[in-house]
């Protein structure tokens, strides 16, 4: 689990781009921050809960305030994944984007999970920092 912080490290284009400010008509862009479908997948939901037109294929446009919620419901993830949290009870706040990524986040359960809030730590502080420059993050589907 991580982020993709350099083009130059991806492979093929089945990647969520997410970009700062708008989109303009091009991806792979040289801010942008990328995940996996399956990464992506644990933060999808946070973003569905707080924006209805998101859609997994599209490209999305999101405005600060809405981002300022996905934010705080992201801590609130956060807040769970440091309790004794189990698959089952996180299933309301996390996506498995594939069947099999639930099963490989109970693989060394602790390890991962412990990858899972680093990858939201970073992902927090990276849309903090692009909010105090741009009033739009976009997030460009597959």
């Amino acid at each position: 689990m991580k982020i993709i912080r350099d083009i130059k490290q991806l492979d093929g284009t089945c990647y969520i781009e997410v970009l700062p400010g708008r989109y303009q008509g091009k991806c792979w862009n040289e801010d942008s921050i990328f995940f996996t479908e399956e990464d992506f997948g644990y933060l999808e939901k946070s973003i569905e809960h707080e924006y209805s037109n998101y859609d997994h294929y599209a490209f999305n446009e999101i405005p600060e305030g809405i981002w300022e919620r996905i934010l705080g419901r992201l801590e609130g993830l956060l807040t769970e994944l440091h309790k004794e949290s189990s698959i089952e009870s996180m299933k309301t706040d996390i996506g498995f984007f594939f069947r099999c990524s639930e099963e490989e986040l109970q693989q060394d359960y602790e390890i991962n999970l412990a990858k899972l809030i680093v990858l939201i730590r970073e992902f927090q502080e990276w849309i903090n920092e692009q909010l105090k420059r741009t009033k739009y993050i976009s997030v460009l589907g597959i």
